[in-house]
């Protein structure tokens, strides 16, 4: 299929353009040009005057469409996950996998293989938050399954995920440096999280293979002038790529901002969201615990958090309109620098040549009104509401 989406403002990553047009060819993107410049004979699909940017990228996604990934492992809950999200612009994401014991994770490997050899653009790998936490810090995590991490255990994780496991978030000061080295090697993406390092093991370790921090300001040591920890070192260092939850419960607005004073480009929007997104599931049963969603929160029968009910399209409209970021920067964080994350930027996160062909277009007041995956419209129904 041809066709060109046009009568919108394009948000194609570094640039914002009118009276352009996107080109479409079956799953790719073949260029940009001017209204007048589409080639006689292609379908035009009008935007009716609204937003047309990439599709949504999201480095943190727990579950969807009444699923938590770790709990059911299959390539049936990850292709449910998918549709969930699709519904709320999320075009491209890593499947995330909480702490578990070594045989439940090798489970994740395989399904989330079938579901990227299935669907490429979308499926883009695999972040794994845990195990190799700080005991202090395990926020919603099974401690149980908390350890540290070996050699022997990373014998196994590397070469059955060498293929899949993208991102990796650990509490760096738990881990031997021969660890971290041989992590930071294999390419992963190493991100702190869940971690009591203080501000100079921060810095050490921001220097030395550690590019990401999972979360700002949640399950970390903070910014206290005195003992100052992991997220005041990441603020100063303003180098690592810095995901942050925008939903009004992980953090004020203020905090936000503040981060995005700091950091710039390397800050950049995640959702961490539970199965309830795309749902009316009322919990999630881990065995150990439930993850209730009750007042825009996912908590544990205590109050704690345990990763949030916000959608990609939620974080963009908090950022807008409760932080006050401007639309395209806001934009930027939540497709182009999570793709810049992982080296991907040419296949997704911008409108260029040879991008897959994942869009959407919102209307002025953020709404969500239309989405394309590799080319192909989806169609909206119910999910497009608020969760």
């Amino acid at each position: 299929m041809c066709f060109a989406l046009t009568n919108g403002t394009i948000y194609s990553g570094y640039t914002t353009a009118q009276g352009y047009a996107v080109l479409i060819e079956n799953d790719k993107i073949t260029d940009l040009v001017q209204h007048s410049e589409i080639p006689e004979g292609t379908t035009v699909i009008d935007a009716q005057g609204g937003i047309i940017c990439p599709g949504f990228v999201d480095l943190q996604v727990n579950g969807g469409g009444g699923v938590y990934f770790t709990q059911y492992p299959t390539l049936d809950s990850l292709n449910t996950i998918r549709e969930a999200h699709l519904q709320f612009g999320t075009t491209s994401f890593l499947p995330t996998v909480i702490s578990a014991y070594q045989e439940r994770i090798l489970e994740t490997f395989s399904a989330v293989r079938k579901a990227m050899q299935q669907h490429p653009s979308t499926f883009l790998g695999m972040h794994l938050e845990g195990p190799f936490f700080s005991p202090q810090k395990p926020g919603a995590h099974d401690t149980a399954c908390i350890r540290t991490a070996t050699h022997e255990e990373l014998d196994v994780l590397l070469e059955a995920g060498k293929d899949v496991l993208t991102y990796l978030t650990l509490a760096p000061e738990c881990a031997e440096e021969s660890i971290l080295k041989r992590l930071a090697d294999s390419g992963i993406v190493l991100s702190a999280g869940h971690s009591m390092a203080t501000y100079d093991q921060a810095l050490h370790f921001f220097r030395n293979g550690v590019t990401a921090v999972t979360h700002l300001y949640n399950a970390m040591s903070g910014i206290d002038t005195k003992q100052p920890g992991l997220a005041a070192a990441a603020l100063d260092y303003g180098q690592a790529w810095t995901g942050i939850i925008v939903d009004g419960e992980h953090c004020h607005p203020y905090a936000v901002r503040l981060a995005k004073k700091m950091l710039g480009q390397k800050l950049l929007l995640v959702s961490d969201c539970a199965a309830c997104v795309g749902s009316d599931i009322a919990f999630t049963d881990f065995g150990n615990f439930k993850a209730y969603y009750r007042n825009g929160r996912c908590e544990t029968e205590d109050g704690r958090l345990a990763g949030s009910a916000l959608t990609m399209l939620q974080a963009v409209q908090n950022t807008v309109n409760l932080v006050g970021l401007e639309l395209d920067e806001t934009l930027r964080m939540t497709t182009l620098y999570p793709a810049q994350v992982l080296g991907l930027e040419h296949q997704v996160g911008q409108l260029v040549p040879g991008a897959a062909a994942n869009l959407v277009v919102l209307d002025q007041a953020l709404q969500l009104q239309q989405v394309w995956v590799d080319g192909a419209a989806v169609p909206l129904g119910s999910g497009s509401k608020t969760v």
